[in-house]
């Protein structure tokens, strides 16, 4: 019977699965009708899921070694544009129309703060 892989086998059952094999192994006399439920081929089972846990495992550091570097990398470039726009700000002046071609807003184009009208005191 083909089963519908949708989540993974709960680690509390692998662990009773191991134990079953364990004991399966005591067992010297253990000969299955059905040969796909033989020792060989329950260890061999057992062999490739060892196998894909190790290869899940060095794809999830890589993955973490992947995700830092690019944060490390986007911290870098981020760093690199803001100092740039300092340099034209720097260079060209708080009013220049470089500083609105690289996204920033000149200084003649700020609002200007708005007077409050002060309420009479009762």
């Amino acid at each position: 019977m083909a089963r519908q892989i949708i989540n993974p086998v709960s680690a509390p059952s692998l662990a009773a699965d191991h134990a079953t094999v364990m004991a399966l192994q005591s067992l010297p006399d253990y000969q299955p009708v059905n040969p796909a439920y033989s020792l060989p081929q329950i260890v061999q089972h057992q062999v490739e899921l060892t196998q894909a846990e190790l290869e899940e495992q060095l794809a999830e550091e890589a993955l973490v070694r992947a995700r830092a570097k690019r944060i490390l990398a986007s911290h870098t470039y981020h760093d690199a544009v803001v100092g740039a726009r300092a340099q034209v700000v720097a260079q060209y002046g708080p009013d220049a129309t470089a500083v609105a071609l690289i996204g920033l807003t000149r200084k003649s184009e700020r609002k200007q703060p708005a007077k409050r009208k002060r309420q009479p005191a009762v």
